[in-house]
């Protein structure tokens, strides 16, 4: 993996036409009216400098009037496709669905708040032409609040040194995806769809390029410190056995302690005193085992219910597969032969 500084300003479309394989940028989105037209003008921009291209809006259940400005952008702009979910499901839904739907070789996932600039996507392509298959762009001077960059800074740290997680430090989800190697990340239908540490773990070629970032251009972030650290527990319980490893040791101490204890009890070493508390302490420690116990349960339990869609489309104008309409085949443009096509 390496790691590529930004040195100087970012090139602009009008210097260089690029002739390459096809492009989707893909914009999930979720209640960003205050910037989805300003994202979609900007990306729009650096799109001329491609042959084949197209823009994959995905409506993560918006309640905000987004959806009716993606809609005007299609009405205009035949290069705009779009797929809106039937209710808020998620980021991680929402790019698995770009990436199962894009149809162009090369996947750039995008941010609609802009503060990866659209501009920094012509560096990722160029390194992903070198030979990778994902390109992760690092955010350089990160713009985000301190614990959102505390929270980020320590959980892939975490999952790295103590968990032995394979994932690339400081990826975010501005990225370029061979759409190929995105589809495949996303059919492996893990418990926990976590792309920046699922890619590794199927062999595909990685590495990461530092880009500037910026503030939000509108809008109000969607993340928050609960959110944050549900998300780093997924990811601890979902790529790593080592905590399940680590309670196995803890319980056998505590058991071992509590019969020293008792017998020292018994030999009237120890009064009621310090038996509560010895008690205390006990089911402190059993609490945290059935804790860390309890998410590895509903990871199997998420496993065995792979059946469950991980989103449901209410429209569209793409075809798309049946089983993940709302409506099934009463859904304008579900066409599973077109799908079947397509993948």
């Amino acid at each position: 993996m390496s790691s590529t500084n930004t040195t100087g300003a970012p090139s602009r479309v009008e210097d260089v036409h690029r002739p390459r394989a096809g492009i989707t940028a893909m914009i999930p989105c979720y209640n960003e009216i205050a910037c989805i037209e300003r994202a979609y003008r900007e990306i729009q921009c650096e799109l001329v400098a491609y042959d084949d291209v197209e823009l994959l809006f995905i409506d993560d259940g918006s309640t905000d009037g987004t959806l009716d400005a993606i809609k005007g952008f299609a009405a205009e702009d035949p290069l705009v496709k779009y797929i809106s979910f039937a209710r808020n499901f998620g980021l991680e839904a929402a790019f698995s669905a770009g990436f199962k739907y894009a149809s162009k070789p090369w996947t750039v996932q995008f941010d609609a708040d802009l503060q990866s600039p659209p501009q920094e996507m012509h560096r990722l392509v160029d390194k992903a032409l070198e030979g990778y298959d994902v390109v992760f762009a690092v955010r350089e001077n990160r713009q985000d609040p301190w614990y959102r960059r505390l929270g980020t800074r320590g959980h892939q740290t975490i999952a790295r040194r103590w968990l032995g997680i394979e994932l690339p430090q400081g990826a975010s989800v501005f990225r370029i995806v061979r759409t190929s190697v995105a589809r495949k990340v996303v059919d492996s239908r893990l418990s926990t769809p976590y792309f920046i540490a699922t890619a590794p773990l199927l062999g595909a070629r990685y590495t990461t390029l530092l880009t500037s970032h910026r503030p939000r251009v509108g809008g109000r972030g969607k993340w928050n410190m609960r959110k944050l650290v549900s998300h780093a527990v997924e990811l601890f319980v979902g790529f790593s056995f080592r905590p399940l490893a680590w309670m196995s040791a803890l319980a056998a101490a505590v058991v071992a302690a509590g019969a020293a204890i008792l017998s020292l009890a018994l030999a009237g070493r120890f009064g009621p005193t310090e038996l509560a508390a010895a008690s205390l302490v006990t089911a402190l420690v059993t609490l945290i085992l059935l804790t860390v116990v309890a998410r590895y349960l509903v990871r199997m339990m998420r496993v065995q219910a792979i059946g469950v869609p991980h989103y449901q489309i209410r429209e569209a104008n793409i075809p798309v597969r049946a089983d993940e309409a709302l409506y099934g085949y009463e859904t304008p443009y579900v066409i599973a032969e077109v799908w079947e096509g397509v993948r």
